[in-house]
Order: structure tokens, then sequence, then C-alpha cells
């Protein structure tokens, strides 16, 4: 889908909502929004990236974690500024290899294993907002019904495969394989070199259950401070639900924005929102309240991403 086709997805949605949410009402909650408890979202917000941050340095211990949260606020400007939210991840793995890898004359070995350990940490980081989800759910499953929990645990099933054929060497000599057949010189160059690399590379971070289950568990980590963001920033706009329930709907939400139908999850997210948190009777004017404010919270983190980028990274910009 292309990226015009996106933005037109994103504003029917937006008008969709604003057409039939009061939006007089979501003007008023907003206009009497705590203070404290939004500041109090911020704050979460930042710690979820900067534990991001740390969570990464697991499977690079080799870097700086100053220098990996300045990739992954700068991370969080493309995911708004490009056509889907995997896209973010995929500039910090290309930035970081380019950059930290290569950069420092490590070789292209270096540089796949850079592009791996983000691809690794971003699996990590969905298997741990995969559990927290499937934990709410298991808690209210009287509010939401048996069937998003299996929903999520088949994913999360699927996903623990995936990481595991990924590491399989039978499974990568096959995909190598095939994928090679009559290659020439050029498709070496630009895909089987690197993907060799990249195998080679996930292969060995599979091969370390310690590092990667330490990973899971900062996955976990993260998906806490962006629920308890979450939490604060819908007490603040008068929604007062048990940590369950926020577990639940914003670890749903999340799963739901990676869908690349939208501009940076735009439209989807606060449908999505408006849709669970009615199965909990939320006024639907709060619910949209709640998502614009996410949207506003991510855009301020955009913003400090391009400045990071355009002062402290820099340097690293090869001449």
């Amino acid at each position: 889908m292309g990226h015009r086709l996106k933005a037109v997805v994103s504003v029917l949605l937006v008008a969709l909502l604003l057409w039939r949410v009061d939006v007089a009402e979501v003007g008023r909650v907003l206009a009497v929004a705590s203070p404290g408890l939004m500041a109090l979202a911020a704050l979460l917000f930042f710690l979820m990236h900067a534990l991001n941050a740390l969570k990464l340095r697991v499977l690079l211990p080799e870097q700086r974690a100053g220098r990996l949260l300045a990739y992954t606020l700068v991370a969080q400007l493309y995911a708004l500024v490009l056509p889907g939210q995997l896209a973010g991840e995929a500039v910090k793995a290309y930035r970081l290899s380019r950059d930290e890898g290569r950069g420092e004359g490590q070789g292209e070995a270096d540089g796949g294993r850079i592009v791996s350990a983000v691809a690794f940490d971003k699996m990590t980081g969905i298997g741990g907002l995969l559990l927290l989800t499937g934990g709410g759910l298991a808690v209210q499953s009287a509010r939401f019904g048996d069937g998003l929990l299996l929903a999520v645990g088949l994913v999360l099933a699927g996903l623990v495969a995936a990481a595991g054929l990924l590491a399989w060497t039978p499974a990568r000599a096959a995909l190598l394989t095939v994928l090679g057949f009559r290659a020439g010189p050029k498709r070496e160059a630009w895909l089987l070199g690197p993907l060799r690399r990249f195998l080679d590379a996930w292969h060995a971070q599979a091969r370390r259950p310690g590092r990667a289950a330490l990973s899971v568990a900062g996955g976990i980590a993260v998906q806490v401070c962006a629920v308890a963001g979450s939490q604060a920033l819908g007490l603040a706009v008068g929604i007062d639900q048990p940590f369950s329930v926020w577990c639940a709907v914003i670890g749903l939400m999340s799963v739901i924005v990676l869908m690349p139908v939208t501009v940076a999850g735009i439209g989807l997210r606060e449908a999505s929102l408006i849709g669970l948190l009615e199965l909990v009777g939320v006024p639907h004017a709060q619910s949209l309240a709640l998502g614009f404010g996410i949207l506003a919270f991510q855009v301020l983190v955009a913003l400090l991403g391009a400045v990071v980028d355009l002062t402290i990274l820099r340097e690293r910009r090869p001449a």
C-alpha cells in the first residue's frame, strides 16, 4: 500500500471518528486533563524508550547505552514519517550498522550482526508485549472473552516458531538454497551475502538463551512502562480502569497499529482504543481524547529524535 493511500485511509478514519464522536465533548475532556498525570505519562513514555535502548544493549554489549538511546529516539521519528510502524526499526538497523558497524572499520560481518541484533530485539520485544497482553486478557477474560486470548497465544506461538526456524541450521540452509538457485554475482552481493551474515548472527544470538531470556524480560519491562504511561494518561482524561485492563487494551492496540494500512497508525490507533475501551464501558469521547494524547506524545518524541539526529548523531554520518 502506497504512502498516499495510507494517508487517505488515516484521514478517512479520523474523519469518521470525528463524525461519530462528540467533538465538543472531546475538547472538554482534554481541557480538564490533569497536568500532573500528563507529566507522569510523559516521564513513563520516555523511560520506555530508555529501557528499549538498554534492552538492545543486552544484544550489543559493546555499544554505549546513550548512543543506542539516540538511535532509538531517531527510530521514533522515522516510524512517524515513513509508511509502516516497523519502518523506524528498519532505519535504526541500517543507521546502526552503517555508523557503528562499518563506520568503525569492523567490516560487513559486524554490520550484519547489528542488523540481526535489532531484528532479534524487536522480536523479543513483541514477545514481551504479547505475554503481558495475554496476562491482561486472562485476568479480564469475563470482559474480553476467550477469543482474543486464544488469538494472542497463537500469534505468540507463531513468533516463537519463526525465531526457532531462523536459528535452525537445516531451515537456514534450505532458505539460502532456494534463494540462491541460479543466482548470479548481483544477487549474491545484494541479497544472499547480507542474508547469510544476518542468519549467522541470528543463530549466534539464539545460542545464548540467557541473553534471549533477558531480552524478553526487557520487552516486558518496556511494555509495563508503556501501559503505565497510558494508564496515567487515561486517568488524566477521566478513564479509571485496572492495570490488567490497560495491559489488554494497550497490548492489542499496539499489535493492531503494526498493520501497514495507515500513516503512523493515525486513525487505526484511535479506532482500536474506542472499540476496545467500549468493552469496559468507557465513553467514546474519553477514548478518542486518549488516542489523541498518545499521538501527541509520539509526535513530541519524534521531534526529540529529529533534534538528536541533527545534533548528536550528525558526526556519525559518512562524509
